[in-house]
Formats: C-alpha cells, structure tokens, sequence
C-alpha cells in the first residue's frame, strides 16, 4: 500500500496492485542474455560507463514523477504533457495533432485514472488509448506506448516496460524475440502481451542481472539490455534491407545510439526545447 500526501497533508490512499507475473510460455536464454549484456557494457564503457546511462533514465524518471505526481496530477497542463511525450521515440510524432482534439481536462483526468485509478492495468491501458483517434491504428499504437511509459516512468519499481518495441503479440515482434535461442526463424511466439507477462519477463531479467553481481538500479539495466537487443535487431534489418533510415533520422546509427532514442534519454536540443537536459553525452 502506498500513501500521497495532498498540501493540505491529507493522506490519500492509493492502491497500487502488485502485478502477479504470468507462467512464461516461452524460454529466455541465459547465454544471450549474458552475451548482449556484455555487449552493452562494452558499448557504454566507451561512453563513460553503465552508470551515465542510467542517470540518465532517473533523470527521466525524476521529470515523470514529478509532473505526475498525486497532488499535481489534476493540474497538469498540456505543455507539461507534451513535455513528457517529447521523450517518448514512438510516440511523439504520431500524437501531438490527436492530443489537440482532446480538452487538456480530459487528458488529465484519464492520466490520473490510468496511474491511480482501480481497475485493472491493461483496462486503464485500453481507456486511454480509446481517447484517441480510433480509426487510426497509428496513432492507437503511439497512444499504447506513452501510456507504457507514463506508468513505467512514473514508477519503475512497479511497471514494466510495456512498449510495443519491448514486445508485440500481435506483430510476434519486439525486444523479447531476441533472447529466444532460434527466435528469428519461429513464426509462433507465445509470450501473451499482458501485465503479467511483461513483468514475469522482467523478473527473468532481473535474476539473470543478479547472477551477474548487478543489484542495483536493475529496473534500469533491464531497460537499457531489452532496448540493446531491439536495437541490434532493427539496424541489421535496415542495413539488410534500406529500411528505417527516415524513421531514425540517421542511416549510420550506432546501436547504442539507437537505445538512446528508443529510451528517450536524447540530450536537449540546442534551443534547450524538450528532451532531458541531464541526458548522456554523446
């Protein structure tokens, strides 16, 4: 159970569920996984280490919680909003024109449905994205992922990532695919795309990083391997096939470079407009 103190020091109850993590239908590999963390800690060591990328994600972190929080939540203005979906890769360009045709109240209220309300996850997943345009698939996938992010950032002890790029039932895509041994030439993967199966993944993550000597910020470190292995994946089918380049911007993309933008930790433009002004240095 955990408690918000309104500025009237009012205590407010909120019930936050644990997720009761699913029987995993699939197997992860234990050397893959230690493979592609090696490889992630070779790349970040050219870059200072580890630990600037996951200053970084707290730095992200630290913006949703604060905007986000209980007893600012009914307040939160749309520049605060498009503040937060400016961080996220997969959304921020296919939301902005839908968020304009909703009233900022709206938007506000099914944010704080979604981070505090009582019905299930998924549920207040589904709610959200139904504000949207639903005629646009699109935009329903960008809508799907900001709300991922929005319960991941907000408390990443208690959400697992949930973006689409981390897995797509639907597509059989996405980061998990990676650390099934001969995963690239199954047609049926059988992960399920709830709550429960994001965080029984994650906790299959965080004991192999435990057998590994990483005990700390591990929610962190789970994020910055899954968004390794998906980005390794994407740059070899663009290199493969001339795919991706517009979407990313840059065809010569690293795939550490790539892990930045998936995870929204790009630093501040020139102008100091959006991004994260403490992100990693390239």
């Amino acid at each position: 159970m955990l408690w918000f103190k309104k500025q009237s020091a009012e205590k407010i109850e909120v019930d936050f569920d644990a997720i009761e993590p699913a029987d995993m239908k699939m197997s992860l590999d234990e050397e893959i996984c230690r493979v592609k963390l090696q490889e992630l800690l070779n790349a970040t060591e050219e870059k200072g280490g580890i630990d600037n990328f996951i200053e970084a994600l707290k730095s992200k972190q630290a913006l949703f919680s604060d905007v986000l929080s209980y007893d600012k939540i009914d307040d939160i203005s749309l520049e605060s909003i498009e503040v937060l979906l400016d961080t996220v890769f997969t959304s921020r360009r296919k939301l902005p024109s839908s968020l304009d045709k909703v009233p900022p109240q709206i938007i506000a209220q099914q944010i704080k449905h979604l981070l505090y309300g009582k019905q299930t996850i998924e549920e207040r997943m589904q709610q959200f994205v139904a504000l949207f345009d639903d005629e646009n698939k699109k935009v329903q996938r960008a809508a799907w992922d900001f709300a991922a992010e929005l319960l991941h950032f907000n408390r990443p002890e208690q959400f697992p990532h949930m973006s689409r790029w981390v897995w797509n039932e639907k597509e059989t895509s996405g980061a998990l695919r990676e650390f099934i041994r001969g995963g690239d030439t199954m047609r049926d993967i059988t992960f399920g795309s709830g709550p429960a199966n994001f965080e029984a993944s994650r906790l299959w993550f965080a004991k192999q990083l435990g057998i590994q000597g990483f005990y700390r910020d591990i929610h962190y470190l789970i994020d910055l391997l899954v968004a390794q292995a998906y980005a390794e994946y994407i740059l070899s089918m663009s290199s493969g096939m001339g795919m991706f380049g517009p979407q990313f911007g840059n065809a010569e993309l690293t795939p550490l470079e790539l892990v930045v933008k998936l995870l929204g930790i790009e630093p501040a433009r020139k102008n100091n407009s959006m991004r994260l002004k403490n992100a990693v240095v390239h």
